[in-house]
């Protein structure tokens, strides 16, 4: 995120700023590809970790008798903003 809140691309600017893929030399695309395909890898491992720890918890209910959370309710509790069950 920038300081005025909005997410920065590959080449550090705001999305609603796109940048002009055909201005960029090859060296230039080459490295935004690079910094792309590296921030993917990450997301997705992030994802793929995310996934792992639901599977823990739904696997840990399941052996408890509870009843299991749904995927977006699981989702708010793992990334800790599980603000609207915390009087339940």
């Amino acid at each position: 995120m920038t300081e005025g809140g909005g997410s920065e691309n590959a080449w550090g600017t705001d999305w609603n700023q796109s940048e002009d893929l055909t201005a960029l030399s090859e060296e230039e695309l080459k490295d935004c590809l690079e910094r792309v395909v590296d921030e993917e890898q990450a997301v997705s491992y992030r994802r793929r970790v995310l996934h792992s720890k639901i599977d823990l918890i739904r696997a840990e209910l399941v052996r408890r008798g509870g009843v299991a959370l749904s995927p977006e309710e699981l989702a708010r509790v793992l990334m800790g903003s599980d603000t609207e069950g915390a009087g339940r």
